[in-house]
């Protein structure tokens, strides 16, 4: 030890979280816009959005040992109608970086 120097044993948190990569598939087609359920861990949050050899997926915190939940999500073509989107509730989630620009959206209850 270092004279006048404290040290202080931290104790290590062990965190039950984990990053998890959720395909969307297109389930329900609806000309510009696509529908898809995704089952994740119930409180899962959504942090990214990323597109990988023409599949889009959402990257979110998980704890993977919660219950599943459905979830939807819908994808917006950028410069297209936005079919239904007054007919439901819908919370931002991101966009590709991508030509064409697809806008993802969750769809809430």
């Amino acid at each position: 030890n270092v004279t006048g120097v404290q040290t202080c044993a931290l104790p290590i948190l062990m965190s039950n979280k984990e990053i998890h990569r959720y395909k969307l598939d297109d389930i329900s087609d609806l000309g510009y816009t696509s529908y898809c359920r995704v089952d994740m861990p119930r409180g899962a949050k959504v942090i990214n959005i990323s597109y990988v050899s023409g599949d889009i997926y959402l990257h979110a915190i998980v704890k993977p040992k919660h219950e599943k939940k459905a979830r939807w999500f819908a994808i917006y073509l950028e410069g297209h109608p936005m079919e239904d989107y007054e007919k439901k509730t819908c919370e931002y989630v991101g966009m590709t970086n991508t030509v064409p620009i697809y806008h993802i959206f969750e769809v809430h209850d």
